[in-house]
């Protein structure tokens, strides 16, 4: 018997609690459609480890994670931002809100070409973690200035589509996790949560948003420092054997 069905239920129900998301926005029931996207994002989790476990892995669960994913934390999270807030700014509000779900898609797609060649680590922004800040932003009930939340918005959109490396805990990665990053965001982390402690949550998203930010740039100095002593070593050592 094919046991497929059973996974691709758990991804399917991510989809619909994505949808039932868009329509609670639409409702105005903003905190009920934030919780629907954190249901999705468990149901985004499950999905593939029930897949493994019956051992019914393949390029259907794929494609259907890949539009679920869209829906739920690109779609449903930029309908609730603007239901939520950005409608404020006017029709100026729709840009941004638009963005996440087109660079949501452009991500996944992006994710499923590269899946093979990509490992320990993320590159761009994960679309459950622009879900899960969009909805645990909403839950705390704070809001912050239109203009920045604007901008934040469009900072989340882009990261996805970036070429930034967020870790992913699943093996072994050649990027090096440096402490002082680390300790910065466990910082942010700690000051937000005092100032107003409903925030804890995306706090926590945000930290590790700037985590991957810092990390990729240390890294990449790290590597140009090192590309750098190896070209001036090579041309001492061409000039020694004159």
């Amino acid at each position: 018997m094919n046991k497929s069905w059973v996974a691709n239920t758990v991804t399917a129900a991510n989809a619909f609690f994505g949808g039932l998301s868009i329509m609670m926005s639409i409702s105005g029931n903003f905190k009920t459609a934030a919780v629907f996207i954190l249901i999705a994002m468990v149901a985004d989790a499950l999905d593939g480890r029930v897949a493994r476990a019956l051992h019914t892995a393949g390029p259907m669960g794929v494609e259907l994670d890949s539009l679920s994913d869209d829906i739920s934390f690109g779609i449903a999270a930029g309908a609730l931002m603007y239901a939520y807030q950005l409608h404020e700014v006017g029709p100026l509000g729709f840009i941004p809100c638009a963005l996440l779900g087109t660079f949501c898609a452009f991500r996944l797609a992006r994710f499923n070409v590269k899946v093979t060649s990509v490992h320990g680590y993320f590159e761009g922004l994960p679309c459950p973690m622009t879900g899960i800040i969009v909805a645990s932003y909403v839950l705390s009930g704070a809001k912050i200035w239109n203009w920045l939340a604007v901008i934040c918005v469009l900072i989340l959109a882009f990261l996805m589509v970036s070429e930034i490396h967020y870790p992913d805990n699943k093996g072994a990665s050649a990027d090096q996790l440096h402490l002082p990053a680390l300790l910065i965001c466990f910082a942010f982390f700690i000051i937000c949560t005092i100032f107003y402690w409903p925030v804890w949550a995306a706090a926590l998203c945000a930290g590790y948003i700037m985590f991957g930010m810092m990390n990729t740039f240390l890294n990449r100095r790290k590597a140009k420092r090192k590309a750098k002593r190896t070209r001036k070593t090579a041309g001492e050592n061409g000039e020694g054997k004159e």
